[in-house]
């Protein structure tokens, strides 16, 4: 949804609103999707995301660099998604104090596992969504520059 954010973040700097942003999505067919079945959700997700930003994260996702724009996309992700926060906060930041260098599909099923502990709506997830939710930490993480692919998700170390 990096592409859609973008959109959403440059019409919100125009100064648009919320009401006018989604109107202009769907009127002129933005994101340039076949129907507008799954329009509403992904919407509703980017106008949300770019809501928890200021101007200056804002400015930085349309105009910075692309590994800037990526992170400040991780951001509005970290805001407004409590889950993949804990996720980023107890494992991959975790990772990397330790030094270690991959993160491992046990890691994933550890921290399920534990938040199925404290959370009986995550208790009450199937596999298979513990499963999805996995493939799209490790896209985000993948798309932000973080790890070095969403098959061995080796931790990417930036110098400087």
């Amino acid at each position: 949804m990096y592409v859609e954010l973008k959109q959403v973040a440059k019409l919100t700097l125009a100064g648009l609103s919320s009401v006018e942003i989604s109107a202009k999505i769907i009127d002129e067919n933005l994101f340039q999707y076949a129907t507008n079945k799954s329009l509403d959700k992904l919407l509703s997700a980017t106008l949300k995301r770019v809501a928890v930003l200021d101007e200056i994260l804002l400015n930085l996702l349309v105009q910075g660099s692309l590994h800037t724009s990526k992170l400040v996309a991780l951001i509005a992700i970290m805001k407004t998604n409590r889950l993949f926060l804990e996720f980023i906060e107890e494992v991959y930041l975790e990772k990397v104090r330790l030094g270690e260098q991959e993160l491992e599909p046990k890691d994933f099923c550890i921290f399920f596992n534990n938040k199925a502990e404290q959370s009986l709506k995550v208790a009450g997830w199937q596999e298979s969504t513990l499963k999805k939710l996995s493939q799209v930490y490790s896209i985000i993480l993948f798309e932000a520059g973080l790890i070095n692919s969403t098959r061995k998700k080796r931790l990417k170390r930036r110098s400087g």
